[in-house]
């Protein structure tokens, strides 16, 4: 019994790091576009989001809206962030998105969805986003 509760201590401490890892960090590529969130702390020692898009082959595209979906401790939904960048394809093209004031005790975060936009939008980031 005493090496199956050792055994599980083991695994449980050298999965942590992949856990706090997993949440500080998401990646995602649809072929087109490969977009990145990192959690870090700005100046201010606030929470911010760096989120960062390339392209991953040669389009003619419009500007990209990352969205950035926010749990409170509890569970519950918080709110939804939204970024607007414009994608190049030989270097990330990376923005900094502070979380309000007004989110506390932030549980999880994860990005929700991104899309091409038809036409110029001008950036928007860090406000509730009211279209579902």
């Amino acid at each position: 019994m005493m090496r199956v509760v050792l055994l599980s201590l083991c695994v449980l401490a050298a999965m942590a790091p992949q856990v706090a890892l997993a949440q500080s960090y998401q990646k995602y590529n649809d072929g087109l576009v490969s977009v990145t969130a990192r959690k870090v702390l700005d100046q201010d020692q606030l929470i911010a989001f760096d989120v960062c898009a390339q392209l991953m082959r040669q389009e003619n595209v419009g500007p990209l809206q990352v969205r950035l979906n926010l749990w409170g401790a509890s569970g519950g939904f918080v709110k939804q962030l939204s970024s607007v960048l414009s994608p190049e394809l030989s270097t990330p093209v990376c923005q900094r998105i502070t979380l309000p004031p007004d989110v506390r005790n932030l549980g999880r975060w994860e990005i929700a969805r991104f899309h091409f936009l038809r036409e110029q939008t001008p950036h928007r980031a860090g406000r509730l986003n009211n279209a579902g």
